[in-house]
């Protein structure tokens, strides 16, 4: 017993390493966990951004007034600028893509004899990046005679 008494300033000394590892381990953990939450907060945080700046073009038809033409125009309906717009056009019998000048939220371009002929040809397509850099697609089709819309959301982790 006497022996034990004489090294107590050792066996505390131990003690206090093996409970010093102990939580050090678990700070490690906490630490680990913490750093996982906030990575995946600043991934959600960084979607939403995206999202309200997303662009949309769609194909509408509009109507004739004193002021513009009626007929088939590209608009932009979503929520941010749409750059670097491509559209097809045949010509001569071979479907190109056509470079369209940036649209801004709400703004749109005349283009009813390229939509109707790409139409008549089976499908008009566009590709277009938001300001992020992200690249996006609308593919307009006709069915049963009335024009069918798809929206090409980009693959996760994948840039223009």
């Amino acid at each position: 017993m006497h022996n034990i008494f004489c090294n107590l300033p050792s066996w505390i000394q131990t003690i206090a390493a093996v409970c010093l590892v102990v939580l050090s381990g678990v700070t490690l953990l906490v630490l680990r966990k913490y750093a996982a939450d906030t990575k995946r907060i600043a991934d959600a945080s960084a979607s939403q951004t995206e999202n309200s700046q997303v662009p949309f073009l769609a194909v509408t038809m509009r109507v004739m007034t004193r002021d513009a033409p009626g007929g088939w125009v590209v608009q932009n309906q979503g929520f941010g600028p749409a750059l670097n717009v491509f559209y097809s056009a045949y010509g001569g019998g071979v479907l190109t893509m056509v470079p369209l000048a940036a649209l801004g939220v709400g703004s749109e371009r005349y283009l009813h004899d390229q939509i109707g002929y790409a139409l008549d040809q089976g499908a008009f397509e566009m590709s277009y990046e938001s300001l992020s850099g992200l690249k996006y697609g609308t593919t307009v089709g006709m069915e049963d005679g009335q024009p069918r819309t798809q929206f090409h959301r980009p693959e996760k982790g994948t840039k223009g």
